[in-house]
């Protein structure tokens, strides 16, 4: 679920208080609009580096008891990454660098589906 996604981000930055709070049924509605705008730009980011070349998809709006997006390759722990690292960057955080540097790592080493290009012949 989402709501797991963004628990896990905030753990990983050190917040305990908001993670459970994040996985319980009384999230604050700031709280919870700010990390489903982080997510928002995570999965955004990756359908458009992902999904180039695949149909348009409509990516519904996220809700905390939502599922997390699905991306063939990408676990929920690279998506959390994601989140952390875009809460920190958003927050001016000493940590932000790091956590962009994992987010982006962990990504470029998920498996890509094999694109397959069909050959031309030439009269």
């Amino acid at each position: 679920m989402i709501k797991d996604v963004c628990a896990a981000a905030a753990s990983m930055l050190g917040r305990p208080d908001e993670a459970e709070e994040l996985l319980s049924d009384e999230c604050g509605e700031e709280l919870a609009r700010e990390y489903l705008r982080l997510y928002s730009l995570v999965v955004g980011e990756i359908a458009e580096e992902y999904r180039r070349g695949d149909p348009a998809c409509d990516m519904p709006e996220p809700t905390m008891d939502g599922d997390e997006a699905a991306f063939y390759g990408i676990s929920a722990r690279v998506l959390a990454y994601g989140v952390a690292a875009e809460r920190a960057i958003t927050e001016g955080l000493d940590v932000a660098e790091l956590w962009d540097t994992r987010y982006k790592s962990s990504l470029a080493m998920c498996a890509r589906k094999s694109v397959r290009i069909k050959s031309r012949r030439f009269a």
